[in-house]
């Protein structure tokens, strides 16, 4: 990742139904009410993957929780490294429920354990993530501010009520993992049930860089600086 984050303090917690990486890169206590932004990995990764990336997006204090998944990647049998969303892909139907199940839990413990302005919470993913971020964005009870897709696809077998909410679109060109096409999909949709992404594409593969990760920045403040 082509990006040089400012040195920050990252700490690793247990207390809630999936481990997570925390990061406040403004120094701020955990009984300060601040925005949140929770940030989702992509497969065969784990939390602390994208946790740099806090420094790169942090406006006026944030909070940046980042989960873990819940199953070790086994690409082959026998041979396993970092961690899973879902089985397949497109999702098989019995995985991708149960992190859907996790991360809704997940997403309410979170705000209730680290104080949050209603409607200052934004979901992030990258790959895998994203089309979580997708997925249990229309569906968790919380207020949400948008939610951030990078190098995603949108999960169609069960699509949620898909309201109007900011969401972000960011994918490569040269993405070999999830090919473009899965992003241009994933807004044709969006637009199809009345919700207007905003859609970015960049020269780049199945990764982020200083200039996506601006968009993705610029992003986040403007849904967090809109009211609720």
């Amino acid at each position: 990742m082509p990006y040089n984050p400012r040195l920050m303090a990252t700490s690793r917690h247990s207390d809630l139904s999936l481990k997570y990486v925390l990061s406040v890169p403004s120094g701020r206590k955990d009984d300060a009410e601040i925005p949140l932004v929770i940030v989702m990995h992509g497969r065969g990764a784990d939390a602390n993957d994208l946790a740099d990336i806090a420094s790169a997006l942090d406006v006026d204090g944030i909070r940046f929780v980042f989960p873990n998944a819940p199953k070790p990647f086994e690409p082959y049998r026998g041979m396993a490294f970092g961690f899973t969303w879902f089985d397949g892909w497109p999702p098989t139907h019995d995985s991708i429920d149960d992190s859907r199940q996790l991360l809704l839990k997940f997403i309410d413990e979170v705000v209730e354990r680290y104080p949050t302005p209603r409607g200052k919470l934004v979901l992030a993913g990258f790959s895998q993530g994203a089309l979580m971020a997708f997925d249990v964005g229309f569906r968790t009870k919380q207020s949400l501010a948008g939610i951030v897709a990078m190098s995603g696809a949108l999960y169609e077998e069960e699509l949620p009520n898909l309201t109007k909410l900011p969401v972000l679109i960011v994918h490569g060109t040269d993405d070999e993992v999830i090919p473009v096409l899965g992003a241009r999909r994933a807004r044709r949709v969006l637009e199809d049930h009345g919700v207007a992404p905003e859609y970015h594409e960049f020269a780049m593969g199945h990764w982020v860089t200083d200039e996506s990760l601006r968009v993705v920045g610029e992003f986040i403040q403007k849904v967090l600086s809109a009211d609720s």
